[in-house]
């Protein structure tokens, strides 16, 4: 049996959509403060003070063919906030240079093919102020029907980013600042 050109050209095509139909519908997932929340408490010797991430951004992309996933983390230095405008502006201009390094950023791969609830750690590295470091975020993802929730609580040491802790007496910032993400998406 003799397969014409017209054959051997619906058979390329057939393959060429069987090859990129699973690329086309990869799809990245957008996570925004609309989502839900990144905050906690900075700590002082007298007292605790909210820190919270007004406007932030997470992506993360499909799983590739070999299962990789990756996440990305961004938020302005602006979208930060203590409660306290005097405390803003301080550590937007003193503690953080907004304007050399105007976002915090994080990056991790993760082999997670299908999302799955449990408990996922996320390792990558972590840029504050034009420092890398690495750091994991570990999540907590389960289902809530029809998207997932992600829950996770974190520790940032300045002093790891070369950040000084200011303040004076019993209002001198203290090395640690709790954040807890939780998020629907």
């Amino acid at each position: 049996m003799k397969i014409s050109k017209r054959d051997t050209m619906r058979q390329k095509i057939i393959k060429l959509v069987i090859l990129l139909l699973p690329v086309l519908s990869w799809a990245e997932i957008l996570i925004t403060e609309q989502n839900g929340s990144l905050a906690g408490k900075g700590h002082a010797r007298s007292h605790d003070f909210p820190v919270s991430a007004k406007v932030f951004t997470i992506k993360v992309s499909d799983a590739d063919t070999n299962g990789m996933r990756w996440v990305e983390f961004e938020m302005t230095v602006n979208d930060l906030h203590t409660g306290n405008a005097a405390r803003d502006s301080h550590m937007r201009m003193s503690v953080l240079d907004r304007k050399q390094y105007p976002t915090i950023n994080f990056s991790s791969s993760v082999k997670m093919g299908e999302m799955m609830a449990g408990k996922v750690a996320l390792p990558g590295e972590l840029t504050i102020n034009g420092v890398t470091k690495p750091y994991t975020f570990n999540l907590n993802l389960t289902t809530n029907g029809e998207g997932w929730d992600a829950k996770g609580g974190f520790v940032i040491v300045p002093t790891d980013f070369d950040l000084p802790l200011v303040g004076l007496g019993p209002m001198k910032v203290l090395d640690k600042v709790n954040l807890q993400l939780d998020v629907t998406f």
